[in-house]
């Protein structure tokens, strides 16, 4: 559903260097949509153009194959924005957007999106610094994909880890990922990620909880995750 209605844009990170001019022209133009979890936002190749900024709440940027294997890229989450690459050279959509809780996002057309870019340069390299961003996880991603599965395993780890800190050198992931989730991350099969996990319990890096996964030695598996 969407609304009209004004969208404080100060809750939001992505927008915390911009000044209260730019702000209200980014606010004049955003409709609010809200999604419930396992709703598409939308689907690749589709051919809108909308940009999406998440308020609040989870979604989840996945490719499938022409076989129909699926590639989870990453997930979002409040502070980012998404569909900013269709709305820039007008192609399809390159993938599926899922929301994974309830979700509240701020949407503006592609046609309001390179208004602003033009009006406004601040406006310009928070878009510019976002898409380096992107790059650079991408880069990321190639290098990882031709390292041993279980290196991946550790790094798709360590990287939920780093964003759930609980102490000094232990994390907390809930809800627990499932084996066939971390799979879609690091293109492998579920029974992989299986066995790696189990050796990582038992090595005394994880354990598992009521619905959660902790990392009981973040720096292990960071040193695992290197190799």
């Amino acid at each position: 559903m969407a609304d009209r209605a004004p969208v404080s844009l100060r809750q939001c990170k992505l927008f915390e260097e911009l000044d209260e001019p730019v702000l209200e022209s980014v606010a004049a133009v955003l409709r609010l949509q809200t999604y419930v979890a396992g709703s598409t936002i939308f689907a690749q190749y589709d051919t809108s153009h909308d940009v999406d900024f998440i308020l609040n709440g989870r979604v989840r940027v996945t490719l499938y194959s022409r076989s129909g294997k699926e590639v989870t890229f990453r997930d979002l989450a409040a502070g980012d924005m998404f569909g900013e690459l269709a709305a820039l050279d007008r192609e399809p959509r390159s993938a599926h957007v899922i929301a994974l809780t309830e979700v509240t996002l701020a949407s503006m057309s592609g046609e309001d999106f390179h208004r602003l870019l033009r009006q406004h340069p601040d406006f310009a390299m928070l878009v510019l610094r976002k898409l380096s961003h992107l790059v650079r996880l991408l880069s990321e991603r190639v290098y990882q994909f031709s390292t041993p599965v279980p290196t991946r395993v550790c790094a798709e780890l360590l990287r939920r880890a780093e964003e759930a800190p609980l102490a000094a050198n232990v994390a907390r992931i809930v809800p627990a990922p499932k084996h066939a989730e971390i799979a879609n991350c690091v293109n492998t099969h579920r029974e992989a990620v299986s066995r790696t996990m189990s050796d990582l319990m038992r090595q005394g890096i994880l354990r598992r909880g009521s619905g959660e996964l902790i990392v009981l030695q973040v720096d292990r598996l960071r040193d695992l995750a290197d190799h």
